[in-house]
């Protein structure tokens, strides 16, 4: 199901990259890294381009959730979350972090979408919260598409190596098997 959804997004290039990033934000279980990288790998834009795109999708999106999680309060978000985990380790990160908290989770693999809704059930500072998500988002997507850019480069070239090596040795083989046969057919004579 994951596949699928990220062949969706990314045959948007960087407007799935956007979409993805968006929905993330709130509902979607696949978060935008995967698209990120692939699309910074591809080179469809500049990796750092990429990850603005990626970082306003992720942080428009977020500030929906955010909104679903203050006005729609805890039965919307069980809909979402039918598990309380997700809900539970927001709650707990705020409580022990603050502001901390999404400076935590905006950089780091905790699905993001619990931040957005625990921090609207929690009637966190919208604007803090936007405020702080945004450039700490925007950090964590340069790294990750510059980061797959570079080493889709390195294993790009890595690989082109390996190939003409391959190549090379298969030619070389080929020569040298049809030299032995030449001299044995004439051995044989």
């Amino acid at each position: 199901m994951l596949d699928g959804i990220k062949d969706f997004f990314q045959q948007y290039g960087s407007i799935g990259l956007f979409l993805n990033a968006f929905f993330d934000g709130f509902i979607l279980p696949l978060p935008p890294d995967f698209i990120l990288s692939g699309l910074a790998i591809q080179k469809v834009k500049d990796p750092t381009i990429l990850a603005m795109i990626c970082s306003l999708g992720s942080v428009i999106g977020g500030c929906i959730g955010y909104c679903v999680g203050r006005f729609g309060g805890r039965p919307l978000v069980h809909k979402i979350f039918p598990s309380n985990a997700f809900l539970n380790k927001a709650e707990g990160l705020f409580t022990k972090f603050g502001v901390w908290a999404i400076v935590i989770d905006a950089f780091t693999p905790i699905p993001y979408k619990a931040l957005t809704l625990g921090s609207g059930l929690m009637k966190f500072n919208p604007i803090l919260f936007a405020a702080v998500s945004f450039p700490v988002r925007s950090i964590r997507y340069i790294l990750v598409a510059n980061t797959a850019s570079f080493i889709g480069d390195q294993l790009r070239a890595e690989f082109e190596r390996t190939v003409l090596l391959i190549a090379i040795g298969i030619v070389a083989l080929i020569f040298l098997v049809a030299v032995l046969k030449r001299k044995l057919v004439r051995e044989v004579e």
